[in-house]
């Protein structure tokens, strides 16, 4: 028998209820809005919970190891014309991020938002948001003030609410959530 994991209702019926009327959605159901906010949020939700349930000190050591290497490649390529010299410079950047990994001294939580899995988060409420308004995902607001930007805030907002332990929820601000925006191609 294999166990699936469930997602946590991220809105109570009178919250989804509230969106929907907030932002003006009209073409889908209130069944139909909670089952695509839970399609879009469960992506994301798993991803970061196995990222948290990780062995800490099985990656340090890893970190540890892969700063090894990188030090030796960056000293092969150092001085090298373009572009492995472009490719030193990279490297070194990328030796300072496990530096800081094997320290515990930064919380990347907030520099995450241009990963992958946080714009397919944001692709897929765009979706929803384009399923259910004329407004473009991209612009400001429409005449009544609803913008995708507060959509996202709104929904981010609530999903920390049920899974506190996953700190990007809390840190996206609005300039997090306007990368976040821009960064999508449509």
């Amino acid at each position: 028998m294999v166990n699936k994991f469930v997602l946590e209702k991220l809105f109570s019926p009178e919250d989804l209820k509230q969106l929907m009327q907030t932002f003006g959605f009209r073409r889908m159901t209130a069944n139909e809005v909670e089952s695509a906010l839970q399609r879009a949020f469960s992506d994301y939700i798993l991803i970061s919970l196995s990222e948290l349930g990780g062995e800490g000190e099985d990656h340090r050591r890893l970190y540890v190891e892969s700063q090894f290497h990188l030090q030796k490649a960056r000293k092969l390529l150092e001085g090298l014309p373009h572009p492995a010299g472009k490719m030193a410079c990279r490297i070194s950047a990328m030796n300072d991020t496990l530096n800081k990994l094997i320290e515990g001294s930064s919380d990347f939580s907030a520099e995450r938002a241009t990963r992958f899995v946080e714009k397919n988060l944001v692709r897929q409420l765009c979706d929803i948001w384009i399923a259910n308004t004329a407004t473009p995902f991209h612009a400001g607001s429409d005449r009544s003030g609803r913008n995708p930007r507060d959509f996202l805030l709104c929904c981010f907002a609530a999903a920390g609410d049920k899974y506190p332990q996953l700190t990007w929820f809390k840190a996206v601000d609005n300039a997090i959530a306007d990368q976040l925006i821009k960064s999508i191609k449509r």
